[in-house]
């Protein structure tokens, strides 16, 4: 049975400090919702380089967009926990300053919503961007893979490479509800974003990750997190730690788990380019501090190491049609 939620029933806050340019672009691809008008409010972590001036300009022909100026510069999180604070609707998007959404986002979002009445989190995928326009928009498709549990969801993540954090949205009452402990998250510094996004969800809570990278263009420009800012050995191994926890309450979940966490921590080194520690001894590292396994033991074993690397390999696209059958629509 449908529930009726509508674009009433949603609203959009848009992130931002000194980025008028890139901004503009954000708060366009906002307005041009193919389900119509939706509220929209500029939360302004307190810039200097003009914002206000921009956006209440375009005010003035948008009477859906509206604009909320901290006194002074504060934390992203004091931004974001001010934003839910305004929030009035039963779902919001916290949209990035400098990314651009599909006109067609918050039209799928709402029909998902709609068919899993549980559904707390909504995002998709994304496509790297250095220059990303509104223009020459491609339809996109409405495939989405649903997880009917947080555990369920956290699994998922694990296991994602793209997950496209300024697409989420989010049941504002779980927002309003949750308790933010901002020294919680510095132990996974720049990759905290999942972590956050699960544990925002209720344990019995759905989420829909739509997978077409069609939807989001993901901007990569010079004023983002470099390598420089990690992440660093300590943060991936917290949030493997993190992951392994909601992945032992099933022979499948661990099994999963031991297939993919060699790739995942491999995949997380490289990223963030501290090789102060060749491979193996920060793999060793990860699983001495108990965020690896047996199998992961075995892929840094010499000789046998590379047959289990590629035995893992096999297993992972053998069972990758299993696991996303599990949360197709």
């Amino acid at each position: 049975m449908s529930n009726s939620y509508t674009k009433d029933n949603i609203e959009v806050f848009i992130l931002t400090y000194n980025r008028k340019d890139m901004l503009k672009d954000s708060i366009i691809s906002i307005l041009n919702q193919s389900i119509g008008k939706i509220d929209i409010t500029v939360m302004d972590n307190g810039s200097s380089d003009g914002t206000d001036e921009m956006v209440k300009e375009m005010m003035k022909e948008h009477s859906n967009l509206y604009y909320h100026k901290r006194k002074e510069n504060g934390l992203q999180i004091d931004n974001f926990i001010e934003a839910v604070n305004h929030a009035k609707k039963d779902f919001v998007m916290m949209f990035h300053d400098d990314d651009i959404i599909h006109p067609d986002y918050i039209k799928y979002a709402i029909g998902a919503i709609n068919k899993y009445p549980n559904t707390s989190i909504i995002s998709c995928c994304y496509k790297e961007w250095t220059n990303p326009t509104n223009d020459n928009w491609e339809k996109a498709s409405q495939r989405f893979d649903y997880c009917s549990d947080k555990k369920t969801f956290v699994n998922y993540l694990y296991r994602m490479q793209r997950y496209g954090y300024s697409s989420t949205i989010y049941k504002i009452q779980n927002l309003k509800d949750y308790q933010y402990d901002i020294n919680y998250y510095k132990q996974f510094g720049k990759i905290g974003d999942k972590p956050f996004v699960a544990n925002t969800m209720k344990n019995d809570d759905g989420a829909v990750i739509f997978r077409s990278k069609k939807l989001l263009r993901y901007r990569v420009h010079p004023g983002q997190d470099t390598s420089s800012s990690g992440p660093y050995y300590d943060e991936i191994i917290a949030y493997s730690k993190f992951a392994k926890q909601y992945m032992l309450d099933s022979l499948y979940s661990k099994f999963m788990f031991s297939l993919i966490n060699y790739k995942q921590l491999k995949i997380a080194y490289k990223w963030g380019g501290d090789y102060t520690l060749s491979l193996n001894e920060f793999i060793q590292k990860a699983i001495d501090e108990g965020a690896g396994c047996l199998w992961t033991k075995l892929c840094i074993t010499p000789l046998i190491g590379n047959l289990f690397i590629e035995t893992a390999h096999i297993l992972r696209k053998i069972f990758k049609s299993k696991y996303k059958r599990h949360f197709m629509l």
